[in-house]
């Protein structure tokens, strides 16, 4: 699992670090005005459906049962099935791309209904929306490939995704002037066109090692008797990630109602709440479960513990002192990464704020991401489901309220109370359903925060006595809290970066 974890971090840092330099691009060419208010809307109508129908729906429920066939009944009969899913996948794909395409503009405002307040704003943000439509096929296909990569160990290719991704907007962005030329359309059409195609380009290239496995893409469209199973268990893991999807939606309604900047600010924030989510949560998401499904479909419940404790000592003593860092850092953060070309710095001291009210959610959004698929591999959608529903019950009046109350930071506020909340039932039913985590695993999150805590208060010290020397500043500013940090975890004896300094001093790690 840990080789695993270390594979798909290195894709995700590779995916991040181009995702900085993506965001820092088109932050300098588009600003935080209309336009990119109108793409992250246009950019979020099929993401939603990809997290609905792939991501976070059907990959959930496909890697257990892909590794459950593959263990019982061999590498055959688990192409059959995952030959059987994309077929069903395909024509659900069909449907929904000619769907998004078809009533882009109702979509739009589903998304962000304030938009209908700016003339022209709508009608962009749906061209853009026909133009990703086909991107939804390309990222969903990639994700089941990649699910099938993970079962047999190979994790780098599938999360190199976010990288292709963001090469291709990058490039879009920088040639939107030759694309306004050669089509007589906007600038922000290329990177709409570039996105779309790096969703085909993803699922192409895990082909071949796919193929080398044995694996043939023939999809079929008779009944497969797992199937069954599948759209029982997708059913219930679609009301899981749309109650996510919901928070993002009350967000990003809320703010389109408040002018040109809030939806721009919003999404810029999450971005680097995202680094923690993706690189961290995200690489030790898919090895956990690629591990913990091989395991449960062998009935070893030790093992299945340990994968499932030292997954969430591993995310939660890497995630918590980023969150800490994001909350100190926002605003030379914020500075660094966006205050260039049309991002102004008015824009910078508002996603800043944003930016502090969701460091407060990054441990509960590690932590479920963790732990979801983790449920579903024991056969269990239905509490994540039930648990859903009530995160969706809470979240538009929690919002409401601290909106009208504390400002636009209390979107980002609402999404930490009830995610953190979502987190801490989890972690309690899962305890229990694995008869325990490893000994000293409380213990283990009190040290972590404890370290956390001190590298806060070095970190914010020195970033009111410091000079602005910009990159410079904050890159000494990220080295002080990381050595802080480390002499602190090493004093306390925190198991996960105690494992992590271990194996570096493996000469055959």
């Amino acid at each position: 699992m840990g080789r695993g974890a270390i594979s798909a971090g290195v894709a995700q840092t590779l995916g991040r670090i181009s995702g900085f330099v993506r965001d820092v691009v088109f932050a300098s060419v588009f600003g935080a005005g209309a336009v990119a208010d109108a793409f992250f809307v246009a950019f979020r109508v099929p993401n939603l459906f990809r997290e609905l129908l792939a991501e976070g729906t059907l990959s959930n429920v496909f890697v257990p049962l892909f590794a459950e066939t593959n263990e019982r009944e061999g590498r055959a009969k688990a192409w059959a099935l995952a030959n059987a899913v994309l077929g069903l996948l395909l024509v659900v794909l069909g449907v929904l791309t000619f769907g998004i395409y078809w009533f882009s503009e109702p979509l739009v405002l589903v998304v962000a209904s304030g938009f209908a307040d700016t003339p022209g704003k709508v009608e962009l943000a749906a061209w853009l929306t026909r133009l990703l439509a086909p991107f939804l096929a390309g990222i969903s296909i990639a994700s089941v490939f990649g699910g099938m990569l993970n079962v047999h160990g190979r994790f780098f290719l599938p999360a190199i995704a976010p990288a292709i991704l963001n090469v291709a907007i990058i490039a879009a962005a920088l040639g939107g002037a030759h694309w306004e030329a050669w089509t007589g359309t906007p600038a922000i059409g290329a990177v709409a066109v570039a996105a779309t195609a790096s969703g085909a380009i993803t699922a192409f290239i895990q082909l071949p090692t796919l193929r080398r496995y044995g694996f043939r893409f023939r999809p079929t469209f008779h009944r497969h008797p797992a199937l069954p199973r599948v759209i029982k268990f997708v059913g219930a893991a679609l009301i899981g990630v749309i109650a996510v999807q919901f928070n993002v939606l009350v967000e990003l309604q809320l703010a389109s109602r408040s002018g040109d900047g809030p939806v721009s600010w919003l999404m810029l924030g999450f971005r680097l709440v995202q680094i923690p989510m993706s690189v961290i949560a995200g690489s030790v998401a898919v090895a956990a479960l690629a591990r913990f499904s091989i395991v449960y479909a062998n009935n070893d419940t030790g093992q299945a513990r340990q994968t499932v404790t030292r997954a969430m000592e591993t995310t939660f003593g890497l995630v918590i002192p980023a969150a800490a860092g994001l909350f100190v850092l926002s605003d030379p953060l914020i500075a660094l990464c966006f205050e260039r070309g049309a991002f102004t710095p008015a824009d910078t001291a508002a996603t800043a704020e944003i930016l502090r009210g969701y460091a407060f959610a990054v441990a509960g959004i590690c932590a479920t991401r963790v732990l979801l698929p983790i449920f579903f591999a024991m056969g269990d959608p239905y509490l994540p489901m039930k648990l859903s529903l009530l995160v969706m019950g809470l979240k538009i009046p929690i919002a409401v309220a601290l909106l009208n109350r504390m400002g636009l930071i209390g979107l980002p506020l609402s999404h930490a109370v009830t995610v953190t909340l979502e987190a801490v039932i989890m972690l309690v039913v899962m305890r229990k359903r694995l008869e325990g985590f490893l000994p000293g695993f409380w213990r283990e999150l009190m040290k972590v925060a404890l370290a956390s805590a001190v590298m806060a208060g070095v970190v914010g010290g020195l970033n009111g006595i410091l000079p602005d020397l910009g990159t410079i500043r904050v890159v000494v500013l990220c080295a002080a809290g990381a050595m802080a940090y480390g002499v602190c975890a090493a004093g306390l004896r925190i198991r996960a970066v105690m494992a992590i300094i271990a194996r570096n001093k493996d000469p055959n790690p």
